[in-house]
């Protein structure tokens, strides 16, 4: 069973790209992610961490994909079997 503010969190979808043009609208988008994001207490449930895997974008974010990476690593079995979303947005790193 995922929280409340998680399924909040997941409900935004992937999280918005950094590349093109800056706008008013891109600003809310991270704005309202990185204040959702930080009302997930730690440690989320392997249930949430593999909810939350599933809302990586295709960049950074401005930062917030670290902080979703690192809140996922909280679940209890992170350190065996991370969420393979996870795993991908990770190792993909070295594209960016």
């Amino acid at each position: 069973m995922l929280r409340p503010e998680v399924v909040e969190f997941v409900s935004l979808g992937k999280l918005p790209s950094e590349r093109g043009e800056p706008t008013v609208a891109l600003e809310e988008a991270v704005e309202r992610a990185g204040a959702l994001l930080d009302r997930i207490e730690r440690p989320v449930t392997d249930e949430e961490a593999e909810a939350l895997a599933d809302c990586f974008g295709d960049d950074l974010c401005f930062g917030l994909a670290w902080n979703l990476l690192h809140l996922i690593e909280t679940a209890p079995s992170a350190r065996t079997s991370q969420p393979a979303a996870a795993r991908r947005w990770r190792d993909g790193l070295h594209n960016l």
